[in-house]
């Protein structure tokens, strides 16, 4: 049996509560039938505004594949998959098998609908479970990726630790994060937290001295500070509530979003976060 603390059933809690505010069931039914989405064929692309639900989106995720560049029918896992949008883009570009985990429920349902709707379901399996404990086998992975978890996550080490037991030896592993600055905490709400009881920023070099201790190899730390930067300026610039596009992120993160983004923006203009992506082997 799972034994969990109550402090961290709480915790699991409130961040199921942040990630789903409102009735996320609806917003997205009724984006997909606004989009004209439910009366024809869906490919993947079609759902790229909706479930890339990350900074950048889908040119985030298109960078991290074409720095990992997974082998065809490779089985891969995906911590903190979200709504599936990275996992299904990575079975279609390297017609592999992807294993996405996340503790948000309402995410792995919409998940696996949006699965059978483009006909992924035999490819992409998502499950409701921790990060930090993995229900799968030791080394039955290939490959492994997670986009903007770790900013959640206080225990960086039984996270990066469960990543390396079910790597196989030599697989590639690559994620990305918003790390901690130099210029002070960053301005709050932000898209992954309302406030410091939620965000769990490192930096960079803790980050990397972790992995290192863990056992991961060849770690490669990327800035993209930049190209965030760039992001979350074209979202702005979407401009007023009626202006914005049918399928967008806040259909999933609510009315919010745009100042969440704003601030986020802010926060590494002012070098309070910085956000990198690492490329490393077990």
């Amino acid at each position: 049996m799972l034994n969990l603390s109550l402090e961290k059933v709480r915790d699991f809690m409130s961040f199921e509560e942040f990630w789903t505010r409102g009735d996320i069931h609806e917003r997205v039914n009724t984006a997909l039938k606004d989009a004209k989405l439910l009366d024809k064929k869906i490919e993947i692309e079609d759902l790229f505004p909706l479930d890339q639900y990350h900074a950048r989106g889908i040119k985030a995720t298109i960078d991290l594949a074409d720095k990992v560049n997974f082998k065809r029918d490779s089985n891969i896992i995906d911590i903190g998959c979200g709504l599936g949008g990275p996992a299904r883009y990575f079975a279609k570009k390297f017609d592999c098998n992807v294993y996405g985990i996340d503790i948000t429920g309402a995410f792995i349902d919409i998940g696996n609908y949006f699965n059978k709707l483009t006909q992924v379901d035999h490819k992409v399996k998502l499950l409701k479970g921790d990060g930090e404990k993995l229900p799968y086998e030791t080394e039955f992975f290939d490959g492994g990726l997670s986009q903007h978890v770790t900013m959640n996550i206080d225990n960086r080490e039984q996270f990066f630790n469960e990543a390396f037991r079910v790597l196989k030896k030599g697989a590639i592993f690559g994620f990305s994060e918003h790390g901690l600055g130099t210029k002070g905490n960053p301005i709050f709400p932000l898209p992954w937290a309302d406030s410091e009881n939620m965000s769990f920023l490192k930096t960079p070099e803790f980050t990397t001295n972790l992995l290192k201790k863990i056992g991961f190899e060849n770690i490669k730390v990327i800035s993209t500070g930049e190209k965030y930067i760039s992001g979350y300026d074209t979202l702005l610039k979407q401009g007023k509530p009626d202006e914005k596009p049918t399928l967008g992120i806040h259909v999933i993160g609510g009315e919010t979003m745009l100042e969440r983004s704003k601030n986020s923006m802010q926060s590494i203009i002012e070098n309070r976060t910085y956000p990198f992506e690492i490329i490393c082997n077990k």
